[in-house]
């Protein structure tokens, strides 16, 4: 990889990142040394890049700092269709409906060649052997405006004795592993919570908010889940 596209590369990083990324992390990812990283950072600040941030700490990019535009490579293409086709499979009619649009979007901006792959891509994806997305489309859809919008919900639930448990939470994340949870940090006994969204019975969104910083506690429920930083960003 030239330095120029190894710059860029950079950039298109950090602008995927909502939060700071150690420079171990970004150096390992570009396959350079800590210090060649550190040039690049200073090249790119004087260029007009912003990126915030010191060794140590961590870095991100501020934005208005435009990239040029980026070509999909075949790779990416296959990665956008598969990932796309999955979100279709499951049972939440609102999400099914925006991968549709969003392939759309995609594929106005691509040249001709690349938008046949897009359409005619070999990925495909299967979903049976798995549990999809609740039944109950209103739950996930309301899971995921309260966690938008940091509101606090009441969730009625079976816990692992199947006795019926209500319980006020901060919603933080919807997460997979071979069937969906909603992961949720109780302000009450200060703990996380990771409860499969099939056995949420009743979900009620309050108008209350809650002041922890969500990205904070996600990262420290990762740490507990033993999820690498990259995996949360």
């Amino acid at each position: 990889m030239s330095r120029t596209e190894r710059l860029i590369v950079l950039l298109q990083y950090l602008r995927q990142r909502r939060y700071p990324v150690s420079g171990k992390l970004l150096a390992g990812d570009l396959n350079v040394s800590l210090r060649t990283l550190y040039r690049d950072i200073a090249l790119l600040n004087s260029q007009g890049a912003n990126i915030e941030g010191e060794p140590g700490l961590g870095y991100t990019l501020r934005p208005g700092f435009m990239l040029p535009p980026l070509m999909f490579t075949m790779d990416e293409i296959d990665a956008l269709v598969l990932g796309n086709k999955w979100v279709i499979e499951q049972n939440d009619v609102v999400l099914a409906k925006s991968a549709h649009s969003f392939i759309s979007k995609i594929a106005a901006v691509l040249p001709e060649e690349q938008r046949a792959q897009l359409y005619c891509s070999p990925m495909f994806v299967k979903t049976e052997g798995y549990s999809k997305v609740t039944d109950n489309n209103s739950i996930l859809s309301d899971i995921r405006k309260a966690i938008y919008h940091k509101q606090k919900i009441v969730i009625t639930f079976f816990d692992l004795n199947n006795v019926r448990t209500v319980k006020t939470t901060c919603p933080l994340s919807i997460f997979f592993n071979n069937e969906f949870f909603l992961v949720s940090w109780c302000e009450f006994s200060h703990k996380f919570i990771k409860l499969q969204l099939e056995k949420i019975e009743k979900l009620e969104v309050l108008s209350e908010k809650y002041i922890q910083d969500r990205i904070l506690l996600l990262k420290k429920w990762g740490e507990t889940e033993g999820l690498s930083e990259s995996y949360l960003s």
